[in-house]
């Protein structure tokens, strides 16, 4: 187990790169994000220890929601959240919390969580990023973002009743049309979070969506022949996700790409109609955005 020396400024360009592109290559990960193709690769590396991103046959994906156009902060909790669930900084934190020097803490963390024999400067690039986003303070939760993300929802309600912020959920096979409605709705002042449908059975909803959907004030989902057929719209959109979402004062809103059915989960729930033209169903989007929400 190695982590990189890498800028964490850097990183960001990475993970910009992933979430507008199809599954991309190492390379086109470096040309898009204009940095050095061994940088690129360094980076890489660090992102798959963390599982923010993961390999697919032709490249990668994201494996965390990720706001492409949003502002530097929200792309540092997404991190934030990932560095504060990774196992070894959790069993690090809980050494600090007994009181542990750093140095002792990172070598137990270690040995309780499998990495053997123990260096210290294999992971000293991990716990400067960690450090320099604040995920090591010794009483941090994963839960203690997602109430700062909430809150932070709460106050910017308050001082500018207008914005807005969506979590988009989609299957990669609509990428090209999810980029053009991200871009559409950024330059409509609204704030996006992409997230590829890549819950599995088994995995922790609240876990995998948290940060993004407590910072939300919309849960877009795009329907389409491609996305009703995926796995993910088959098995994982259930009752509980849309519990879920609803729970933390998010409002499901479908997005309908052509003519396949709504799933049983959000059939009852009002939809943006993009099936006959994209124009006039993104203006039927934005409008929804933008009118007033009723928590």
């Amino acid at each position: 187990m190695r982590f990189e020396a890498a800028k964490l400024e850097s990183l960001f360009q990475v993970l910009d790169a992933i979430a507008w592109l199809d599954a991309p290559s190492s390379s086109e990960i470096a040309q898009f994000a204009g940095i050095d193709p061994r940088t690129a690769g360094k980076l890489l590396k660090n992102a798959l220890h963390l599982e923010l991103v993961g390999p697919m046959a032709s490249g990668y994906v994201l494996l965390v929601p990720y706001p492409y156009k949003g502002p530097q902060e929200q792309k540092e909790a997404a991190v934030r959240e990932a560095l504060v669930r990774y196992p070894l900084l959790v069993s690090l934190r809980q050494f600090l919390r007994l009181g542990e020097k750093i140095e002792a803490s990172t070598r137990k963390a270690a040995t309780l969580v499998g990495i053997s024999p123990f260096d210290p400067d294999a992971l000293a690039p991990l716990l400067r990023w960690a450090q320099t986003l604040g995920a090591l303070q010794a009483d941090l939760l994963a839960e203690d973002l997602v109430d700062a993300a909430a809150s932070g929802k709460e106050q910017r309600h308050k001082s500018d009743k207008t914005s807005r912020v969506a979590f988009l959920s989609h299957s990669s096979a609509d990428k090209p049309f999810i980029r053009q409605l991200a871009a559409d709705l950024s330059a409509n002042g609204i704030g996006v979070w992409l997230d590829e449908q890549r819950i599995h059975v088994g995995d922790s909803i609240p876990e995998k969506v948290a940060q993004g959907l407590a910072d939300s004030d919309y849960f877009l989902i795009a329907v389409s022949e491609k996305s009703v057929e995926s796995d993910w719209v088959k098995k994982e959109l259930n009752g509980a996700l849309v519990n879920e979402v609803e729970r933390r004062k998010v409002h499901v809103l479908p997005l309908k790409l052509d003519s396949s059915k709504m799933p049983m989960a959000i059939s009852d729930k009002k939809y943006a109609d993009f099936s006959k033209s994209y124009k006039s169903g993104l203006a039927e989007l934005v409008a929804a955005l933008k009118a007033k929400i009723n928590d």
